[in-house]
């Protein structure tokens, strides 16, 4: 019999799924992660943005092939998912440059609105395309997280023009802010497919892998970004940067590790639609940073916004604690039975050789 081609890394090695709560658990600390990342970005407001990402994917590259390497495992991973290992990383790169898009253009507020539709084309592209069920309490999740994310964004188109974000009326074409809105729910349903490759991949192949494949492809994307956005093709050279700065982009690029990790083991771990309304508790921890290291305003609107999104999240969280999984064909691991067999001993016998 051949060798498991995942590889036996322990960093591959995930909880027992004895309740699917660790995939939220999961998803809330690559959230977490995230939105502690986007904060030291904005330190580093000086910076080119795409210069940050370059080099978040450089760390990326480096930190996954050193764990990689160490363990022995390829880090394009089996033959027969790295079509989608590609996918993945492609799919979420291009949703960076959309998210970027609709950032420039339209305000701030907006463009975190359409980010965060995520969800709902997530549940259905996972219902499309891998068969997964899209719950009524999943359903309901979408409209409470997405509420709560308009309240805690403050999108224009709800509560007014926002003047300090920089966005002047009389210099917006109504043309190219709606191509702009497009494009950036566009961004949105092309992260939500992000995600159902992770969902298709399964346990064939290591997060840490995963990891590999995107920060490799966004080098690239963060050299056409910063072309079209910047008006520059140097991304490498970080004018002005002292050791602290060099030491925060470096930190920036650890957090992406972690938050890539995180959120790939979350989505191997729960279903597209209940996994990506997690991810809305970025923007309740971000709103929290904000509060405590940027000294914003405490803001009623935002308050209650995050207490829909934590509160849903926790709730469901609670319920799975409570009420061990259904064995249901449809909600268990994507991987057949006899390969979980081969990942397991793979996983066991690396524990083995460590010791």
């Amino acid at each position: 019999m051949d060798e498991p081609t995942n590889g036996c890394e322990p960093c591959n090695i995930a909880p027992p799924k004895k309740y699917s709560v660790w995939g939220i658990t999961f998803m809330m600390l690559g959230a977490f992660s995230c939105s502690l990342m986007f904060l030291l970005v904005k330190l580093l407001a000086d910076v080119n943005t795409f210069t940050l990402i370059f080099y978040r994917g450089l760390v990326q590259v480096v930190v996954s092939l050193m764990a990689l390497q160490n363990c022995g495992t390829n880090p394009l991973g089996p033959p027969e998912v790295r079509l989608l290992l590609v996918g993945r990383a492609a799919f979420g790169s291009l949703a960076v440059v959309c998210w970027f898009f609709g950032a420039q253009v339209l305000p701030l507020s907006d463009a975190i609105t359409l980010h965060f539709t995520s969800p709902p084309f997530a549940a259905a592209f996972a219902v499309c395309f891998l068969g997964e069920p899209w719950k009524p309490l999943n359903m309901v999740g979408a409209v409470v997280c997405l509420t709560g994310v308009a309240l805690v964004a403050h999108p224009t188109f709800l509560f007014g023009s926002h003047v300090e974000e920089g966005k002047q009326d009389e210099d917006s074409d109504p043309v190219f802010q709606a191509l702009a809105v497009m494009i950036c729910t566009a961004g949105a349903a092309v992260a939500a497919m992000a995600y159902v490759c992770v969902r298709a991949i399964g346990d064939r192949a290591s997060a840490l892998v995963m990891v590999f494949y995107y920060g490799a492809v966004s080098l690239p994307v963060a050299v056409f970004g910063s072309v079209l956005f910047e008006g520059t093709w140097d991304v490498v050279r970080i004018s002005g940067a002292g050791v602290g700065d060099v030491a925060l982009v470096l930190l920036i690029g650890l957090l992406g590790v972690a938050t890539q990790w995180f959120i790939n083991l979350g989505l191997q771990l729960e279903t597209a639609a209940t996994a990506s309304l997690a991810t809305c508790t970025q923007i309740v921890w971000s709103y929290i940073f904000e509060l405590a290291f940027l000294h914003e305003a405490l803001d009623s609107w935002s308050l209650g916004g995050s207490v829909l999104i934590l509160g849903y999240v926790l709730l469901v969280a609670y319920m799975k604690i409570n009420k061990k999984e259904e064995v249901d064909s449809k909600d268990a691991p994507l991987l057949p039975d006899i390969e979980s067999r081969q990942t397991v001993n793979a996983n066991r016998s690396c524990d083995n050789s460590i010791n």
